[in-house]
């Protein structure tokens, strides 16, 4: 007793290191709080080690992006003999390095020719192979090629163009005019957007440009979905549109007019409160879609004009018969003059003078555009005036406008559009009252009834199956465990209690056996673990008792 007492007062009385005041602080925590604190240390470990590596590892840049797969294979093969990490992104065609490699990265892979532009081969296919012997059938088809590369390359350095494809058929030239036959081209190109026709016309031109002989009409485009972007028959020869182009056509030139006239009743009627024009405008217009090219002369007989005038004078000199024809008698008897008589000198002139006139003439060529409105149809439809009643309760009333409000509003519709009677144009100007906002159907629709509602409800059901399935078994072992601990430690805290009461003269325990013979199996283990639980309470009211029965 007096040994167990010494060594109770040497412990107090020594001061405990940190590692035996955590050791036992462990041997305290029951089983679920050290598998707690467990998990804790293990979960804060691998967050420490996840931020770290996260600050630590090295930023990664794009080298090259929208790569073939095979120069992306070349790259990607490239970087594995440099021993340079990469990254591979947007389904293999984007390839990332180290940030502070890019630019080093880059040049050494210009060097190296890596990554070559275009699918095709260009004008260094001359640059190849021995030349010497080679036909001239064979040239040309390597010039062909060498020319359809550089066009390819040429045109996927355009924005809008990811890859591009260039067939060129050109004819071998004949010394037979009438045999010849034109130059054609064929691009298919992969769009990252829609081309517009400006974009798709300068593609044109340049191909045409390219090619000896090669007339912009005979160059057609392709989408990669196999879409006519330009060339081919979407023009024909007489200048007429397809049909396609001819509805977008129409459709453009409705809606410009259409905005006008809008732009303008907004401003005079306004919008209403959820953001509605209070007016709708809605144009149907008939274009004549042909191109025609007039050539007119006008003469004007009124405006003559001497393009060129010329004189000439002529003069005689000399002894000129009188009397008639020479050999010829005449009929008068008295006449004395014969044909032998002599005339006496004299001097002839003769002046001669031609002048040329020109009618006036007026030559006038002219070329219609294509599209030029032949007639327009205008309905208009304005929401009726909202007044506001006398009385303070009352809602608003419509109220419908004069003829005059009308007719000024169907003036400035006329304005607006450049409307023409003398065309053929109509116009219908109406008021009526419009139907008030109601409520989205969506929005109508009981939120049970919604797919967003169970959308949600069937992820929280996933995530509740996921907790029951995993943690459920991992919960109840824990119990388990610590229950099973409890009572295994508790006849050791009852020995303890027992032996600091002895120590103290207190007094024994009574022994178990015959407390198990009149309490359940059941209620001492509960009080074993309240006991366990509650040890210095216990202690305390066991010491009461043993003090009242001395």
């Amino acid at each position: 007793m007096a040994e167990s007492a010494t060594s109770a007062s040497t412990n107090s009385g020594r001061s405990e290191t940190p590692a035996e005041a955590f050791s036992r602080f462990l041997e305290n925590l029951p089983l679920g709080g050290r598998n707690g604190l467990i998990v804790a240390v293990i979960s804060t470990v691998i967050a420490l080690t996840a931020v770290i590596w996260f600050i630590t590892r090295p930023s990664y840049k794009t080298l090259f992006s929208s790569l073939p797969e095979v120069e992306a294979g070349r790259v990607v093969e490239q970087l594995v003999k440099m021993n340079v990490p990469y990254q591979l992104g947007v389904g293999g065609s984007s390839i990332e390095v180290p940030a502070d490699r890019v630019y080093d990265l880059r040049l050494e892979m210009a060097t190296l020719g890596l990554p070559k532009k275009g699918t095709g081969v260009g004008f260094e296919v001359f640059d190849q192979g021995n030349l010497v012997g080679m036909t001239d059938f064979m040239q040309r088809m390597n010039y062909q090629r060498a020319l359809q590369g550089e066009l390819a390359r040429t045109i996927e350095s355009i924005d809008a163009v990811s890859k591009a494809r260039v067939h060129l058929v050109m004819p071998k030239q004949s010394l037979f005019v009438t045999e010849e036959r034109p130059a054609t081209a064929s691009v298919i190109m992969e769009l990252v957007h829609p081309l517009n026709a400006k974009q798709a016309e300068g593609i044109v031109h340049l191909v045409a440009a390219a090619v000896e002989g090669l007339d912009e009409s005979q160059v057609t485009l392709l989408d990669q979905k196999g879409n006519l972007v330009a060339g081919g028959q979407q023009a024909s020869k007489d200048g007429r549109m397809g049909a396609d182009e001819s509805m977008d056509m129409q459709k453009q030139v409705e809606k410009s007019l259409e905005n006008r006239a809008q732009a303008m009743l907004d401003k005079i009627i306004g919008i209403n409160a959820s953001g509605v024009s209070r007016s709708i405008v809605r144009i149907t217009a008939d274009l004549d879609l042909s191109q025609v090219e007039r050539q007119e002369e006008t003469f004007n007989p009124d405006g003559q004009v001497a393009r060129s005038e010329q004189t000439s004078t002529e003069s005689s000199k000399g002894e000129f018969g009188v009397g008639g024809t020479p050999g010829v008698r005449p009929n008068d008897a008295n006449d004395r003059s014969g044909a032998g008589a002599s005339g006496s000198n004299q001097t002839r002139n003769v002046e001669r003078e031609t002048i040329n006139y020109e009618i006036s003439k007026k030559v006038e060529k002219t070329v219609l555009p294509v599209g030029t409105i032949k007639r327009i149809s205008v309905a208009v439809l304005v929401d009726a005036k909202l007044e506001k009643s006398d009385k303070p309760d009352a809602a608003p009333q419509y109220v419908k406008r004069t003829e005059e409000e009308m007719s000024g509003l169907k003036k400035i519709v006329e304005q607006a559009v450049g409307f023409r009677a003398d065309r053929g144009d109509t116009i219908e100007v109406s008021e009526t009252p419009f139907a008030p906002m109601v409520a989205s159907e969506e929005e109508g629709i009981p939120f049970w009834k919604q797919p967003a509602f169970w959308m949600q409800v069937g992820l929280v059901l996933t995530i509740l199956l996921v907790l029951f399935i995993v943690l459920r078994p991992m919960v109840q072992k824990l119990m388990e465990n610590e229950l099973s601990a409890d009572n295994s430690g508790v006849p050791a805290a009852v020995a303890e209690l027992e032996e600091q009461l002895l120590a103290e003269g207190i007094g024994t325990l009574p022994t178990e056996q015959p407390i198990r013979m009149r309490v359940p199996d059941r209620n001492i283990k509960l009080t074993s673990q309240m006991i366990g639980e509650h040890v210095e309470d216990a202690r305390e009211i066991i010491r009461s008792w043993l003090a009242l029965d001395n």
